[in-house]
């Protein structure tokens, strides 16, 4: 089994049943005051900077203080209220109703961080903040951040960096990503 080395989270060992991802250590994640296991995702031999350029990602990502949640509520509570509006009111759970933006990450549990280059236009590094919710328990809910530095994207756990590539539009009609 093969194994690379980032200078933030240390060793990551290549996935058993995934030749491209390396999983590695818990490392704390100030964002959320929690140990989450990190996993480099897409690892491609041939991309000789992808683990310099996402150890800077990582550093961006662990710069990113527990008060940066209430930057990111607005977000979290936008994807809340976007998922209500496809069910029935008697589908919303007791508990979250009259929820208000600001307490959204009181039904957000996180659970491990993924780090992955696009491969597509900016062919940036993104770190995924991957997290269960109490709203969308099958698919759970991603918080993506371009660089580590910045919110671009608040989704279902879908497997896409960006909602430009998940709704094949355009860089630029992405409202998130246009913003970075």
């Amino acid at each position: 089994m093969k194994s690379i080395v980032s200078a933030v989270v240390g060793e990551l060992n290549q996935d058993e049943r995934i030749q491209n991802w390396y999983r590695g250590q818990s490392i704390q994640i100030p964002l959320v005051e929690k140990e989450l296991p990190v996993t480099f995702m897409e690892v491609n031999e041939d991309d000789t900077t992808f683990v310099e350029e996402a150890d800077e990602a990582l550093k961006n990502f662990l710069a990113l203080e527990s008060g940066y949640k209430i930057m990111t509520a607005q977000a979290v509570f936008g994807n809340f209220v976007d998922y209500c509006s496809y069910i029935s009111e008697n589908d919303i759970p007791e508990k979250m109703k009259g929820t208000q933006p600001l307490n959204v990450w009181n039904f957000v549990y996180p659970t491990e961080v993924f780090v992955s280059r696009r491969a597509v236009n900016d062919k940036d590094i993104y770190v995924i903040l991957a997290c269960e919710c109490e709203w969308e328990k099958e698919h759970g809910l991603q918080l993506v951040f371009r660089q580590g530095k910045k919110l671009t994207r608040v989704s279902d756990q879908d497997g896409h960096l960006t909602s430009a590539d998940a709704f094949d539009i355009p860089d630029e009609e992405d409202e998130m990503l246009a913003s970075f």
